[in-house]
């Protein structure tokens, strides 16, 4: 099972973005879960998005309790307020837009990081829809 988890804040396409991923999955032949945890329907809130993706049937059935394989950051502020990487399995990948790894201070050594400025060539939601797919297919994370 492949776990991806998306960081962002409330008011930002990150559901939308799930959403995408999850379609792409399921035409790709994947079974697929999306869940959206956020504290408080406030704008700018930090909230996260969970995918997980298998070519089985996925039994788990819970968000609260994750353990991803790829985290990727649509905020680069939530690294100085939340901890991106809990739960992130040893050799997991980091990916943003923006930064480069040092972000991550004294965890880069940790994890993997992808800059995402590469593959997305705009602002538009398709744009970083197709950009974050051809990143986590360039890089057989999906």
């Amino acid at each position: 099972m492949r776990e991806i988890r998306l960081h962002g804040r409330f008011g930002q396409p990150v559901g939308s973005l799930a959403g995408a991923l999850g379609k792409y999955a399921l035409k790709q032949g994947k079974h697929v879960q999306i869940f959206s945890c956020f504290a408080a329907f406030r704008p700018g809130g930090p909230m996260d998005v969970v995918i997980r993706t298998d070519d089985q049937p996925i039994r788990e059935r819970s968000a609260n309790s994750t353990n991803p394989d790829i985290v990727v950051v649509l905020d680069n502020s939530l690294f100085s307020s939340v901890d991106i990487t809990k739960g992130l399995k040893t050799g997991g990948t980091v990916m943003a837009l923006g930064v480069d790894s040092s972000i991550l201070g004294p965890k880069a050594g940790d994890f993997n990081f992808v800059a995402l400025d590469q593959y997305i060539a705009g602002n538009s939601m398709h744009d970083i829809e197709t950009g974050l797919i051809l990143s986590l297919e360039s890089r057989q994370l999906f």
